[in-house]
């Protein structure tokens, strides 16, 4: 359907339904698979065409729009005029981050709203500010468009050097400040400057958190201290083969904003729980691409962060973490019940590190005890089975 006739006839509907519609979700048809969303200009007609106009839908609770032909331009103030809205979901098709493409759109006050999914230009032009007013949030997802790379989901990642160089572009640009983004020698480890999304609002309800391409690349790891009942945090930084971005992960990334007041006076090198952020309630962290871990980052994150972890998914070419490391850690998280790579290095053996296919156990030597799935394979952590459970392969 082609995009003024999509309008008229949403506009149509919200005049005709203002004082009863309640969910509403919006499509305008199927991805036509080209860039073309990439590539319009200004004076489209169809690129200057703004949803939400004169729109009052005081009832209405969840509102979901995708778009896969044209970017999504939507009117703030329509949005405000939809006072109950609990579930917002704005998509579009749009691959490529560009800092200077940013135009925050209008701060919007939703404060019933307890679920944000944002993808390509709303995720880029959502004037994240709205946040401050929206103190019931509990699931939060942005992320661009991803693109097909032989058959896997990838994300266009501009180069550090690009970012850092739009950014410094910005300023005076829509009333943006530049972002405080690290310099190209510090390679994406602790960015202790805050990107143009900053993370200064704090959704205590908060439970999921989903970010990827450069959302995800750009986070700052301690905001989380103020995210004290999140249960799932995925941050998936995958791109294509020649393009991959890298995020390190130091010990600093984990530690609490204000300082403590314990220290390790000894030497040790023990970690000190109250050092580092706490997210007791933390069942699932899910990392996509190549993170790089300083040592003892995931034996504190695992441990120290998140004690309760249950789930815990890397899927990484890089293979940062080898298998025999993840055994390690798994012997020390008492409540995980399943660790997931993508790959392994071809010298490490699954079976004589002490794991058991799945498939050659029986229901009741399945006793407490961790599932490792390695590509399409689920293993058992062997020493954990029960005591007439045999390995071998099958």
């Amino acid at each position: 359907m082609k995009t003024p006739r999509l309008i008229q006839e949403l506009n149509d509907i919200a005049f005709a339904f203002s004082d009863s519609l309640e969910e509403w979700s919006v499509s305008d048809g199927v991805k036509r698979y080209e860039e073309s969303v990439e590539e319009e200009k200004e004076e489209d007609e169809d690129a200057s065409i703004t949803h939400g106009q004169g729109w009052d839908l005081p009832r209405l609770r969840r509102l979901s729009l995708k778009m896969f032909n044209v970017r999504l331009h939507f009117d703030m103030d329509g949005l405000e005029r939809c006072r109950a809205l609990e579930s917002l979901t704005m998509h579009d098709e749009m691959i490529n981050y560009r800092h200077r493409d940013i135009r925050s759109w209008p701060v919007v006050c939703l404060p019933h709203l307890k679920k944000l999914d944002l993808k390509g230009s709303p995720a880029l032009h959502f004037d994240m500010d709205s946040l401050h007013q929206s103190p019931c949030l509990e699931e939060l997802t942005m992320k661009m468009a991803p693109v097909d790379d032989d058959g896997y989901f990838q994300y266009r990642i501009p180069s550090l050097e690009r970012l850092v160089h739009e950014d410094s572009d910005t300023e005076g640009v829509d009333d943006h400040e530049p972002s405080g983004m690290p310099d190209s020698s510090q390679e994406y480890r602790s960015i202790e400057g805050r990107p143009q999304y900053t993370w200064d609002w704090h959704p205590r309800n908060l439970r999921k958190l989903d970010l990827a391409a450069v959302f995800a690349l750009l986070f700052d790891l301690q905001w989380l201290q103020h995210l004290p009942n999140l249960q799932s945090l995925r941050l998936d930084i995958s791109s294509p083969v020649g393009t991959t971005c890298r995020r390190h992960i130091t010990l600093e990334d984990l530690l609490r904003r204000e300082p403590q007041q314990a220290s390790d006076e000894g030497g040790s090198g023990e970690i000190l729980s109250d050092r580092y952020i706490s997210l007791p309630k933390l069942d699932l962290i899910e990392l996509n691409g190549d993170w790089i871990f300083e040592n003892k980052v995931m034996d504190t994150l695992c441990m120290a962060v998140a004690p309760n972890l249950s789930s815990f998914i890397y899927n990484s070419h890089y293979a940062d973490l080898t298998l025999r490391e993840c055994i390690t850690l798994s012997k020390k998280i008492p409540r995980l019940e399943k660790m997931e790579l993508l790959t392994l290095p071809p010298w490490e053996d699954p079976y004589r590190l002490g794991l058991v296919r799945m498939k050659s156990l029986r229901a009741e030597q399945l006793v407490k005890g961790v599932v490792f799935v390695i590509g399409d394979r689920n293993y058992y952590l062997a020493s954990r089975c029960g005591p007439s459970s045999k390995s071998g392969r099958k």
